[in-house]
């Protein structure tokens, strides 16, 4: 019985311990996660999570290998790895050695010997970073120089091995075992799977580093890259023949198609042979006067990124988005313009630069960000000649011409990144800060308006030409010109001019000057008007800049309706005379005539005004708008030029309060005004009748744009911008009411309307309430516009989605006729 216990114990025991064992030989559970989770893991790879695909992580360990273990011995791991992988499909290969070579290069680039290259010289001798001795410096020297040497082999090999993948249908299959039959099949209709997203993005990482490493090396900074040898070819051929030597910086092109490439340097880097190819057009490259900008503080757009906009156009593809910025490009800064400001009075050499800006010609401002795709591709139509291939081509396409490229007789579409360089414009030149700043100091000399290209001067794009209203600047486009860019009709067919003027200038004086800008810019672009960009321009503008529109539009001579602005007959005929005769002279004759005879622009045959006070404001008249017209000045040198023709004339009082003094003497700001001399002077002006011309109206009221909805409900457009608040007017103790059974079934309150197309004519008693706080319907409204449409909102709405979607559809309408 005694025996019969012990042996029983100690089966109680063994049993025992079996089960608690049994666990710890299962290697496999099953827990519930997100489904996302599960996705992003399959997706994710080193350039994503800085951690290695699943797939190469699994290649790895299928072959006994430990990821750390074969960082430290990479050529011994990709031995081992080579013969492990027995199957018959080599294309997967290819994924999983470009991921490890990419994964090698960046851990050296992190490394200290590879950083090494990028140390400072020691500040202080005698402390802690006192100079190495001769023996360790020359060390560290030999170390650095493997590092990079090892960096730069292994960024290359993960350009080759990424490419053969992703072009491995298109490559003659010279290897070891490659199914002949099959040989050069394509496999247009598979779909792509993580694989070959990973290894797209693998290929992009790795040549976006190439190509900025590159430029830092060349440039001297950051220098990744070991010693490069760079050699320029000449920029111009003299006999024009079929040379693939480069044609840049104004000189006619190549005689080839402007997609084609051209040769323009030559890298050696160890014992790689790179060459850099550009685009064939001269117009995408005017800026580029000098050989060396062929890579000009190029920055990726992987290192950008982009806040503030609306969305962000793109187009994928192949390719990095890369923005290169020229050395000569202007910039203007609210330091900048404070340091005008406190300048005191002009110099010598602010006279003379004041006669250069004088000239509409100087303040023509080609755009100093290009845009440019970049692309890596390797020698070889094998294989195995592009595995072990020395010769590498870096060609940076203008995205804007260049769709698709053809890769070993087959066609890819290019990616590109449109937002990137206008978004680097506006965050590096403080438009909004400028423009208010303009307003309210006073500057040593006159401002006068300047004229950006968004891109550079396309002879095939439409044009449109936007101005912007009191105390703005261009920022005020930035979601409007960043939809243009994302629509892709529209970005194939049109390229943005965008005027910045200083508001606290003479209405007249303004336009004067801007209307003598863009004809400058015309002349310049194409001085026989013959280009597709010299016709059906459209001008789009705001408040301020829509009064500039209009008379830029018009015929009329304003000199036949001066007389009406002395009513009162406070002027005698003489002092008008005297008047007229120191304007005259201020500005010379034919100057005069230029100010006040319009004409409207040839170039120009649609046009869109947005929140226009044509009939004047009285918003402009209350108390505190009145304050700040006092602090609004007029630059020094025109107030100068015409008071010493005016003052010695003046017999009524303040000069400023004539009413034809007040053309000249009064500021942008008070000139809004319905009771100004410049309202009563054009508030009537007709608009050319070969000019098509649409108004955009802002209410601010939304009660009164439901009820103009009402009358017109054919054109309305729902608000669907933003949840409305559910209607919670039913009485609670109402139990039979549906809206008590839960609040799922509570019944949302009616939309807002967004928008309305007006196809008939407003009553009068809803007219007169119609506003947007600042500008009324009944000086917005133009007759005869080919469409009107009335937003719900205030006077900004040039920001407001449906004005945006209304300048699209009438953009799109203009291509189609």
């Amino acid at each position: 019985m005694h025996a019969n216990k012990k042996s029983l114990s100690i089966g109680s025991v063994a049993l025992l311990a079996a089960v608690t064992l049994l666990p710890a030989c299962s290697t496999v559970s099953v827990n519930k996660q997100a489904s996302a989770k599960t996705i992003t893991a399959q997706r994710g790879n080193i350039v994503t999570d800085k951690n290695l695909s699943s797939d190469t992580a699994s290649a790895l360990l299928s072959a006994g290998l430990n990821e750390q273990a074969c960082m430290q011995h990479f050529d011994l791991c990709l031995t081992q790895l080579t013969d492990s992988m027995l199957n018959e499909h080599y294309r997967p290969a290819l994924a999983t050695f470009a991921e490890l070579h990419y994964a090698k290069a960046r851990q050296l680039a992190d490394s200290q010997s590879c950083r090494d290259a990028l140390a400072r010289p020691p500040l202080d001798p005698y402390y802690a970073n006192a100079p190495l001795s001769d023996k360790d410096a020359k060390a560290q020297q030999e170390n650095t120089s493997q590092c990079l040497t090892n960096y730069q082999e292994r960024l290359f090999d993960a350009v080759k091995s990424s490419y053969t993948y992703l072009f491995y249908d298109s490559l003659e299959h010279d290897f070891e075992g490659a199914d002949k039959e099959s040989n050069r099949s394509r496999a247009q209709s598979r779909i792509p799977n993580d694989t070959d997203i990973q290894t797209q993005d693998i290929y992009n990482s790795a040549s976006n580093d190439v190509i900025t490493q590159l430029y830092k090396s060349s440039d001297g900074s950051d220098r990744l890259m070991g010693e490069t040898e760079i050699e320029y070819l000449p920029i111009a051929s003299n006999k024009r023949d079929s040379s693939d030597q480069a044609s840049i910086a104004n000189l006619s092109p190549l005689k080839s198609k402007p997609t084609d490439q051209i040769k323009v340097m030559k890298i050696a880097v160890e014992n790689y042979d790179l060459g850099v190819y550009l685009p064939n057009e001269n117009s995408y490259l005017q800026n580029a006067h000098k050989q060396t900008s062929a890579l000009a503080d190029l920055v990726s757009t992987y290192e950008l990124r982009l806040s503030g906009l609306n969305s962000i156009s793109k187009r994928p593809g192949l390719g990095i988005s890369l923005v290169a910025s020229l050395d000569d490009r202007y910039t203007t800064t609210i330091r900048q313009l404070l340091v005008s400001s406190l300048s005191g009075r002009l110099t010598n050499d602010q006279n003379d630069s004041n006669t250069e800006e004088n000239k509409p010609s100087s303040r023509v401002y080609p755009t100093g960000h290009l845009l440019l795709t970049g692309l890596i591709i390797p020698s070889g139509e094998s294989v195995l000649d592009v595995l072990s291939s020395r010769q590498l081509d870096i060609h940076l396409y203008n995205p804007y011409q260049t769709e698709n490229v053809n890769i070993l007789n087959e066609k890819y579409p290019l990616a590109a990144n449109f937002s990137a360089g206008y978004g680097l414009w506006l965050s590096e030149n403080q438009l909004d800060g400028v423009g208010y700043l303009n307003l309210i100091t006073r500057q040593p000399e006159a401002r006068l308006p300047k004229l950006f290209m968004l891109e550079p001067y396309d002879p095939n794009k439409r044009v449109i030409i936007m101005l912007h209203g009191l105390a703005s600047s261009p920022a005020t486009w930035v979601n409007l010109t960043n939809d243009i860019l994302n629509d892709d009709k529209l970005r194939a067919n049109y390229q943005v001019w965008q005027i910045f003027y200083p508001t606290n200038l003479p209405i007249l004086e303004n336009r004067y000057q801007i209307q003598r800008l863009i004809n400058s810019t015309y002349e310049q672009t194409d001085p026989k008007g013959q280009n597709r960009a010299s016709k059906n321009s459209v001008i789009v503008s705001h408040s301020m800049g829509a009064l500039i529109a209009r008379m830029m539009l018009s015929n009329d001579n304003l000199v036949d309706d001066l007389d009406r602005l002395d009513d009162q007959n406070v002027l005698s005929t003489n002092e008008k005379r005297q008047i007229r005769d120191a304007l005259r002279e201020s500005f010379g004759e034919q100057q005069l005539k230029e100010r006040f005879e319009l004409q409207a622009l040839p170039q120009v045959d649609t046009a869109v005004f947005l929140s226009a006070p044509f009939r004047g404001t009285d918003y402009a008249d209350r108390w505190f708008t009145r304050a700040l017209r006092r602090i609004v000045y007029l630059p020094v040198g025109l107030v100068k030029t015409v008071t010493d023709n005016l003052a010695t004339i003046a017999t009524q009082g303040d000069l400023a309060q004539n009413p034809l003094g007040a053309l000249y003497l009064q500021n942008g700001a008070s000139q809004l005004s319905d009771k100004s001399s410049f309202i009563q002077l054009t508030k009537d002006l007709t608009i050319s009748d070969r000019i098509t011309y649409h108004s955009i109206i802002a209410n601010n009221d939304s009660d009164i744009t439901q009820g103009l909805a009402q009358m017109q409900p054919g054109g309305a457009k729902i608000d669907l911008s933003q949840a409305t608040e559910e209607n919670t007017d039913i009485n609670d103790d109402d139990t039979n009411s549906p809206l008590n059974a839960g609040d799922e079934s509570k019944i949302p309150a009616q939309p807002l309307v967004a928008a309305i197309t007006v196809n008939e004519d407003i009553s009068q008693a809803l007219t007169e309430r119609l506003s947007d706080g600042i500008v009324p319907y009944t000086s917005a409204h133009l007759d005869g516009a080919a469409s009107e449409t009335v937003i719900n909102g205030g006077h900004s709405i040039q920001t407001n989605p449906q004005t945006i979607l209304t300048l699209r559809r009438i953009l799109h309408k203009q291509l189609q006729e």
